[in-house]
């Protein structure tokens, strides 16, 4: 057994080397079959990550497109919102002396004369609202009350998007630019003495005083002559400085006009040319934020608020111009009233006539002569002073007191103002999503006024354009 044993011992060694070493070549494959698997795992985690980046950026870049594509087709189509409200109501101003003519008997009625021009722009944003603004319309009922299903017309109904309109006439502000009816020293003269009077030049003290008192933008101290003079200035045709003289209501010239502007730290001439637009004017001495901000546009967005004005004769509309506008132009041929001196005086008359417009917002006065009688505190007992009287009583002190004047004052007043209203500032503004777009235009509506050659004719039925700009 023993022998044996020994006997067979070498044969089982030989058995478990050849053991091991299968034992061993299986557990390199294994751990090689491991380092593999390793690998794979490193390989895979890499290209997920390489294509979540891919994907992000295409993500990325996909949204940019989309969202640059939707932002250029909402603009696109708000622009043509804005360009139908402005192109409705060019048609509505068209349609004025059709309009004037079915309101005239309930006109005359209540106050015994024929209507002036009616201001049917001032109602263009509410009554083109059903084009403007068809869901909203929907959403109030109005539509189904009119009984007209504007959906059934091609281009109409819900256009996705909305249109806001502004329109007024420009006529209700100040000139400040060379005037069309008037040359010479006259135009000077009518143009100093509106700012003078619009600045609160003629009132002691004046709530304007201190923005006159300190350095304005350009570092220079620029007093109320000062800006009237620079204003005439940058459209009158020489270089000569003007110079007026609120006291005997004259002009005169003397000086250089444009040393001030040669002393800021980018100089510059004075244009020597009529205004191109409202904005030039903040390029005239003096004109700073301030100065913009208090008499020219205090409210960027409302053009309602501007008091001064680029276009038209010097003429102003009573029926349309804020109260501030008619004293500084009543003053200007009127100085020496309590209207133009005693600042109560004017708060009262600004009042009444802000109270009148709330009240009942329709145009008060058919001719020049009626604003007159007006001021003059005279008419019949259905013109407006009488009819204030009568119901406030006499001795109101909410009534101003009648201003005063000569015969040839009062033809004075009577030519600068009318009644009617031919260049009008329209303001459309188109909104879709996120999109807004503007356009403002001045557009000419004179009937008397024919195109140039080699556009000779007559005026075309929805004006002509001023001036045109895209926001």
């Amino acid at each position: 057994m023993t022998a044996r044993a020994h006997g067979i011992g070498p044969f089982r060694g030989a058995g478990d080397s050849k053991d091991r070493e299968r034992r061993v070549r299986r557990g390199a494959k294994a751990h090689h079959s491991l380092r593999e698997r390793g690998i794979a795992l490193v390989i895979a985690m890499t290209a997920v990550a390489i294509l979540a980046v891919m994907l992000a950026d295409m993500h990325e870049s996909t949204t940019a497109s989309f969202v640059v594509a939707t932002t250029e087709r909402d603009q696109l189509r708000a622009e043509y919102m804005a360009k139908s409200g402005l192109n409705l109501t060019r048609l509505l101003v068209s349609q004025e002396p059709a309009i004037r003519a079915t309101v005239a008997p309930i006109y005359q009625l209540l106050t015994g004369r024929a209507p002036p021009m009616i201001p049917v722009w001032s109602y263009a944003n509410g009554i083109l609202r059903p084009f403007c603004d068809y869901e909203g319309m929907q959403e109030s009922g109005i539509i189904n009350t009119v009984g007209v299903d504007f959906a059934t017309s091609e281009g109409l109904g819900d256009t996705g998007g909305t249109c806001e309109i502004i329109a007024l006439a420009e006529n209700a502000k100040l000139n400040v630019s060379d005037p069309l009816n008037f040359d010479g020293d006259r135009a000077r003269t009518g143009v100093a003495m509106q700012m003078f009077a619009l600045m609160g030049g003629y009132q002691s003290p004046s709530p304007f005083d201190p923005l006159f008192e300190q350095r304005d933008a350009d570092g220079q101290y620029t007093s109320r002559l000062d800006v009237v003079s620079a204003l005439i200035d940058w459209w009158d045709y020489d270089g000569d400085r003007t110079t007026f003289d609120p006291g005997a209501s004259t002009v005169a010239s003397g000086g250089a006009e444009d040393d001030v502007y040669r002393m800021f730290d980018d100089p510059y001439q004075a244009k020597n040319a009529a205004f191109d637009s409202i904005e030039e004017i903040r390029l005239v001495r003096g004109v700073g934020d301030d100065f913009w901000a208090t008499f020219v546009e205090p409210d960027p967005d409302d053009p309602n608020t501007r008091a001064i004005t680029i276009y038209g004769s010097g003429a102003v509309n009573p029926n349309e111009a804020t109260p501030e506008v008619l004293i500084a132009r009543v003053c200007s041929i009127l100085t020496d009233q309590p209207l133009c001196t005693d600042p109560v005086e004017a708060s009262k008359f600004i009042q009444i006539m802000r109270t009148l417009r709330m009240i009942a917002p329709i145009p008060w006065f058919t001719h020049p002569r009626d604003f007159r009688a007006f001021l003059e505190g005279r008419g019949g007992e259905r013109d407006l002073y009488p009819m204030l009287a009568g119901f406030l009583g006499a001795d109101n002190p909410i009534l101003f007191r009648p201003v005063t004047m000569s015969a040839q004052q009062g033809t004075q007043v009577e030519s600068a103002f009318v009644t009617a209203a031919r260049i009008l500032t329209i303001q459309s503004t188109g909104t879709v999503g996120r999109a807004t777009v503007r356009v403002r235009t001045v557009m000419n509506f004179h009937d008397r006024w024919t195109p140039p050659p080699p556009n000779a004719g007559t005026m075309p039925g929805l004006g002509i354009f001023y001036y045109y700009r895209v926001d």
